[in-house]
């Protein structure tokens, strides 16, 4: 998984910052004019160097110094990045450098870096390859083209030939960093040639040496136990790195999923194995479980749960999964073993959020067990404990169909309010004019029972009790509940309706408005459509007294509205009033 990582970053696609070797070949043998122009490439001024060298060339008669011109300026293009250029140009060098090895170094290893960075890797190991046999004895250059020649040879493929390299580096420079870099590459021609043994033990050497990049190495290694059945070593690597390279955890957590996605069933089923981080035991178990158990596979999350229940029983979700065990063994059939799982719940995690689910789950479990009183115990506690659950009423219809098929088991039931008796109090209560009482029966309704199919029925009954009560902000905040819950619900109309008037009782006349406008085009065949247009007339009518000239046309519209309509209800009195009124206002 880290391959491509190790591939973009620790091996280099690119030779950057390598300067020309024998450095002090040239300065202090072939005059001012070289000097200078060698002051300017080794300060980074490739520029004034080249304009230097290739005056050289140009403007020069010597040998050496048109040989110099070429090197210099074959140097200088491969730091500017264009290499096919500094390929022509150290061509031509070559050619000129015969077998001075102050000339031909350089050139040769110009070459190798020029190539190197077309990616022509073979070229390069070739050039790399003949500074490293044929100039041995030049030690300042000798590890460089032992390294770069493996590097290229590692690019090219040729594993043998990047371990053969390597050796030979170990031998002659020990300790150098160039080394500890190129028996990297070593490893990685190991795991290429598919030794993944030597891969393993050569990698742990460049770990224990410092390589600066070890907290990487360090994950690889762990993968690469996985890969070679070593799986207790594996999560031992992993849980270290954690432990020593908490920067790195979502690299080191993502690797482990990998490695979980290749080999977790070997894992999971390996007695060694032993975690002790609860990130490792998350990505190792506890996810690949819940994915297995919500695709249906049973066994796979069977055996995931298990494993981490062993390893981490206080973890908070520990105790989700173990109520996830039951109810896989429940739906396997293994009914007794499904009691004893959810039993251990009930017992472990007193204060599970699954504690609902595991209470309705272990009736079940009993009722199919025939322990029908332990089953009514099981439900009752749930009505007791969570009666303003989601499926307290889905219980509650369990329980009672168990009473009715087992009465016996009655004297065990100790919960004595459900949804349909709490709702069916206060309806009594409201029926017979006990409004206070009523009022707190609903309010306790919606508390425990807020998603019951009711609670728009107890909402508009709160509502209605305030209203005719006249605690119109009581009955203002009920309203408008019901209006943002059940914009649909079956007591909108009446809702809106009362909703505009106790607003209107609260002088409230804006909001009166909007409410009475909404109601009026809403509810066009309303009973109360009159009455809904004459409030909204004597709105208008308080903003005309009050100076607002403007809305006598509304008063005149609105109370035309009104009498049309209670004239179609054969309310003819209340429209004849609003008739006359119209009239004073000579509408």
């Amino acid at each position: 998984m880290l391959l491509v990582f190790i591939g973009k970053t620790l091996i280099p696609t690119v030779i950057k910052d390598y300067k020309r070797p024998l450095p002090d070949a040239y300065a202090n043998d072939y005059g001012e004019v070289v000097a200078r122009a060698e002051r300017y490439y080794y300060s980074g001024n490739y520029d004034r160097a080249r304009s230097i060298y290739v005056d050289l060339i140009r403007n020069t008669s010597i040998p050496d110094y048109i040989t110099i011109g070429f090197i210099g300026n074959g140097w200088c293009l491969i730091h500017k990045g264009r290499y096919s250029a500094a390929i022509d140009t150290l061509k031509k060098a070559e050619v000129r450098g015969a077998r001075n090895p102050k000339f031909i170094i350089p050139v040769y290893m110009g070459l190798g870096v020029a190539y190197y960075n077309k990616r022509r890797y073979l070229d390069a190991y070739r050039y790399f390859s003949k500074v490293a046999f044929q100039y041995s004895a030049w030690r300042e250059v000798y590890g460089d083209a032992l390294y770069f020649g493996a590097l290229a040879a590692y690019m090219n493929g040729s594993y043998e030939k990047v371990v053969s390299l390597v050796d030979t580096m170990e031998k002659r420079f020990p300790g150098d960093k160039r080394t500890l870099e190129a028996q990297l590459l070593k490893v990685f021609a190991y795991r290429k040639k598919g030794e993944l043994f030597k891969a393993i033990m050569t990698l742990k050497k460049v770990i224990n040496q410092g390589h600066p990049n070890r907290p990487k190495l360090e994950i690889i290694l762990a993968e690469w136990y996985a890969e070679n059945g070593n799986y207790d070593s594996s999560i031992t690597q992993y849980e270290k790195a954690l432990a020593n390279y908490p920067m790195l955890k979502d690299t080191i957590l993502a690797s482990l999923a990998y490695v979980e996605s290749k080999y977790g069933d070997a894992i999971a089923s390996n007695g060694r194995v032993k975690v002790t981080n609860p990130l490792v035991g998350e990505v190792l178990f506890y996810s690949p479980g819940m994915k297995a158990f919500k695709n249906g596979q049973m066994t796979k999350a069977q055996q995931r749960f298990e494993k981490f229940v062993k390893f981490f029983p206080n973890d908070p979700r520990s105790a989700k999964i173990t109520a996830y065990m039951g109810q896989l063994l429940f739906q396997s059939g293994s009914f007794r073993k499904a009691v004893e799982k959810l039993e251990y719940y009930i017992n472990k995690y007193p204060n599970g959020e699954d504690m609902p689910a595991v209470l309705e789950l272990l009736g079940k479990a009993k009722y199919k067990l025939g322990d029908y009183k332990g089953a009514a115990e099981a439900w009752d506690r749930f009505l007791l404990e969570y009666p303003g659950h989601k499926s307290s009423e889905k219980i509650k219809g369990l329980l009672q169909a168990l009473v009715k098929e087992h009465p016996e088991v009655a004297k065990n039931i100790r919960s004595g309010i459900g949804a349909e008796a709490v709702f069916n109090n206060a309806l009594v209560l409201y029926k017979q004019g006990a409004y206070p009482k009523a009022a707190k029966m609903f309010e306790e309704f919606l508390k425990y029972f807020p998603n019951d199919p009711r609670a728009s029925k107890a909402l508009f009954s709160l509502g209605y009790i305030a209203y005719i009560s006249k605690d119109y902000d009581k009955a203002i905040n009920y309203f408008s509940q019901y209006v943002q819950k059940y914009p649909n619900g079956e007591d909108i109309e009446n809702v809106m309706y009362l909703y505009g008037l106790a607003l209107y009782a609260k002088n409230d006349h804006e909001n009166a408005l909007n409410v009475l406008q909404q109601f009026v085009q809403n509810f066009q065949s309303s009973d109360k459509l009159g009455d809904a247009y004459k409030f909204i007339g004597l709105i208008y009518y308080k903003k005309y007294e009050g100076g607002d000239n403007s809305a006598k046309e509304q008063v005149i519209y609105n109370f035309k509205m009104a009498a049309n309509a209670y004239r179609r209800a054969g309310k003819t009195k209340e429209a004849q009033q609003l008739e006359d009124i119209i009239k004073q206002l000579g509408g």
